[in-house]
This record gives C-alpha cells, sequence and structure tokens, in this order.
C-alpha cells in the first residue's frame, strides 16, 4: 500500500470515531443529567385581589307559579223567586271582573260581583239593616252610584242607587209588593235578624256574590249554560302571581315574611323578583312530606311564562349587612399558634398577614386584619400551579 493511500485511510478513520463520539454524546446522559431533565419546574403562585363586597347567604329551591287566593263564587236561593234558575251566560275562563260586574246570568238576570268579607245569604230590600246592606252600599259608593249615607240600612237613597246599576247593565231591579214579601218570609224566618223588608225596590240573594278584594280572575267554571246551580258556580282567583315553593325542615327558621326572593328560570327567559308572604307554621302541610316546610313567594311583576311553570326561587336569608374586605376561602392558612392568616404579595416580596375571619359564603369570606396591613386590591396566594409543560 502507498503512502498516499495510508494517509487517506487513517483521515476516514479518525473522521467515523469522531462522528461515532457525537452521537454517542447526544444519546447517552448522565444520571445527573436525566434527574436535571426530569425535574418538576419551580410552581408559580395563584394570585386574586382582596375585594369588598356585601357577602350574602342564600337558600335556594324550586316552586311553581300560580295565581294566588283561589276561592269558589256560590250563590244562594232567593227566597223571592219561585221555581229553579237556569244558567243563561258564563263568563270565559281568564277573564277578568271587577267590583259590580255581572258575574253570570241566571234565568235572564244578573249577578253582581261586589267587594266585602260578609257573604251574601238573604234578600235585601227597603228596611233591611246589617253588614251585608253596608257592603251593598260601600260598593255602590264606590262606582259613584250615591246610595246616601253607608249606614248598613236600605233606605230610598239605597234603593235609587241600586236601581240606577240594574238599569245601566241593561236590567230592571226586581220589585216586591206585600203578597210576595208575605210569601217569601216564611223562608227567611231562620236568618239572621236585621229587619224584614218592605215593598220595593229589592236585591235577591242570588243577584249578588261578595268577595274580600276585587278584581279577579277566572280560573274554572264549575256549571255549564243550562244547568240549575246547585251553589258553586265559578271558582276565581285574585291577580296576584304567587310562587309556592318548600325548603327542608332545618331551613325553615331562616324563611322569614317579606324576605326578598330572586325568581328566575334561564331557560324560559324568567327573570323577576317577590317577597315571601307566606310561611307555614309546621312541616307537612299543602300535601309535603314531613321533612319539608311550605312558604309562598308574592311575585310583583310576574311575566306571562311564570304561571304554570317550575322556577328557581333564591332567598337570601344572611349577610355582612355592609361591604366587608373578602377573600377566598382557599387564601386562608393556619400560624403556627393557631391564628388565621393569608400570604400577601407585593412587588414579588411575601409576608404573612394575620386576620380574624367572619361571615362566609360562596366560597369567599370576610377578614378583618389583627397584624399588619390588608387592603382592596391586595393580591393573596389562593394556591400554586406548575409551569405549562411541567
Amino acid at each position: 500500500m502507498s503512502r498516499r493511500s495510508v494517509a487517506v485511510a487513517v483521515a476516514v478513520a479518525v473522521v467515523v470515531s469522531s462522528v461515532i463520539t457525537w452521537v454517542a454524546s447526544t444519546q447517552i446522559q448522565s444520571p445527573a443529567e436525566v434527574a436535571a431533565r426530569a425535574a418538576a419546574p419551580a410552581p408559580s403562585r395563584i394570585l386574586v385581589p382582596v375585594e369588598r363586597q356585601v357577602l350574602t347567604s342564600t337558600v335556594v329551591t324550586r316552586g311553581t307559579g300560580h295565581y294566588g287566593a283561589a276561592q269558589t263564587l256560590r250563590v244562594r236561593p232567593s227566597a223571592l223567586k219561585s221555581g229553579s234558575s237556569v244558567v243563561t251566560r258564563l263568563p270565559r275562563r281568564g277573564e277578568v271582573l271587577d267590583e259590580l260586574d255581572v258575574v253570570l246570568t241566571l234565568s235572564g238576570r244578573p249577578v253582581f260581583l261586589l267587594r266585602g268579607r260578609e257573604p251574601a245569604y238573604r234578600d235585601l230590600g227597603p228596611g233591611v239593616a246589617g253588614r251585608d246592606v253596608a257592603q251593598l252600599e260601600r260598593s255602590l259608593a264606590r262606582a259613584g252610584y250615591r246610595p246616601g249615607p253607608v249606614d248598613g240600612t236600605f233606605d230610598g237613597a239605597t234603593a235609587a242607587a241600586v236601581t240606577r246599576l240594574y238599569r245601566d247593565h241593561g236590567h230592571r231591579p226586581l220589585l216586591a209588593d206585600e203578597a210576595t214579601l208575605a210569601e217569601a218570609r216564611p223562608a227567611q224566618a231562620g236568618l239572621v235578624a236585621g229587619g224584614w223588608a218592605g215593598t220595593g225596590v229589592q236585591v235577591p240573594s242570588d243577584e249578588l256574590v261578595f268577595v274580600p278584594r276585587t278584581p279577579v280572575r277566572v280560573n274554572d267554571l264549575l256549571v255549564d249554560v243550562g244547568d240549575n246551580p246547585g251553589g258553586e258556580v265559578v271558582s276565581v282567583t285574585d291577580l296576584q302571581v304567587v310562587v309556592d315553593g318548600s325548603v327542608p325542615v332545618e331551613q325553615a327558621h331562616l324563611m322569614e315574611v317579606g324576605s326578598r326572593v330572586v325568581v328566575d328560570e334561564p331557560s324560559l327567559g324568567i327573570k323577576t323578583a317577590g317577597r315571601v308572604s307566606q310561611v307555614a307554621g309546621r312541616p307537612g302541610t299543602r300535601g309535603l312530606d314531613g321533612f319539608h316546610t311550605f312558604f309562598r313567594v308574592a311575585v310583583t311583576d310576574a311575566p306571562r311564562a311564570l304561571v304554570g311553570s317550575s322556577v328557581r326561587l333564591s332567598v337570601p336569608v344572611e349577610s355582612t349587612g355592609t361591604a366587608r374586605l373578602t377573600v377566598p376561602v382557599s387564601a386562608l392558612s393556619l400560624a403556627p399558634d393557631g391564628a388565621s392568616r393569608v400570604q400577601k404579595v407585593t412587588g414579588g416580596r411575601t409576608a404573612f398577614v394575620e386576620v380574624r375571619p367572619g361571615f362566609a359564603s360562596d366560597g369567599y369570606v370576610a377578614v378583618t386584619a389583627t397584624s399588619g396591613v390588608l387592603a382592596e386590591g391586595d393580591q393573596v396566594v389562593v394556591g400554586h400551579q406548575r409551569a405549562a409543560g411541567g
């Protein structure tokens, strides 16, 4: 082999050796290098600001909306009329009736709606006195019919006002002579005393119904046109929408009449508010089991979709009252002496501030600094997280 060939072979061997050495150096790592590469990156602190806010504890449950104050309207047969009456006209379901509106007609005669707590139980006419007469006079006076002094006595002014009422609705009042009244008196003998009616304008007992409040909304019809009414004719509610809900027995003591309630159901677009209007005195009422207590919410501005819908009821039951310094509960830790503290970060430097925790709700706790300074906007540590890829 010539000297030139030997030199080339040596050069190739050197190059190959260098390549092998470089490959080995990139693939082979020392235990220290392996440990260094596998070590987790230093964790970073999770910081949140101290906030000044009002903390509130809330009871959340569900309820169903409906119209309130359901009641049934009944007509009492009149001793002034012979034979049975027939329903000749009925209101529509959902119709709103106000004071002195005609609820329905019986044998073509009107049945008026009046405001009062005394039920209609007898025929009213000249000379009759009592609370039912006073209710009639008040209704007539509110509508501008001028029945004279509201003294509970059916007199000439009352009769004139009744006549105007009937004529305004296209009817004539019932007039009774002595023969008709004499025939009716045996049937009235068992009723509460208040004087026998004299001849003239009469208000038969089956031509008026009293309700505590007006207007009312027709909820259901309990008779059909052509029926002989046996008493109950129409069920009504007031126009106030209410939501009936319940809470577990252990939360019942937190519910107070007058408490504000948020009423909502996002899926139905319902968002409104109301007040607790009623809390049952014991569990197990209104069809509930013995572990739940009934309560009712009166809604002030009810959307149409609320009636018949199941909605969420959020009732704030406790509160800090005023805005307080608050931190997430996770920001609190214990010092060696058992005191509560938070870790405040200022300009990259950390310092512990001892605090006295107070009311807590929704993951936040009200705090008062007892050692050091803590102010709104300060950054406190709530945890640590590893860098991305760690």
